[in-house]
């Protein structure tokens, strides 16, 4: 790890702490309201769960196993089959303009 790069505990994937540094948003609620990701364009408050994983499992198609409770640089996890089933997920009607480009 760099000096100035963050210390993210480990990985949501392989449990590795070598540059755990990538995030993966879920479509479902984070276990900590307000300590995931949001979106300004739909209004989407930052409640959405997160997971940190390193290069090596960004690079591969891993299975993630565990989310961040809280925020990532308080290095908790639970398991990603313990969240809610409640999709979060954008509104696409505020994303108009991505959509007419894809």
């Amino acid at each position: 790890m760099k000096r100035d790069e963050p210390d993210l505990g480990k990985c949501c994937a392989c449990q590795g702490t070598e540059n755990v540094r990538n995030i993966v948003m879920h479509p479902k609620l984070a276990p900590v309201p307000g300590t995931g990701w949001g979106c300004l364009e739909c209004h989407l408050p930052t409640d959405g769960a997160i997971s940190v994983i390193c290069d090596r499992c960004f690079g591969q198609n891993v299975t993630i196993t565990e989310v961040c409770m809280g925020f990532p640089l308080d290095k908790m996890r639970v398991p990603l089959h313990a969240l809610r089933e409640e999709v979060f997920d954008h509104d696409m009607s505020f994303h108009q303009a991505e959509v007419e480009e894809s």
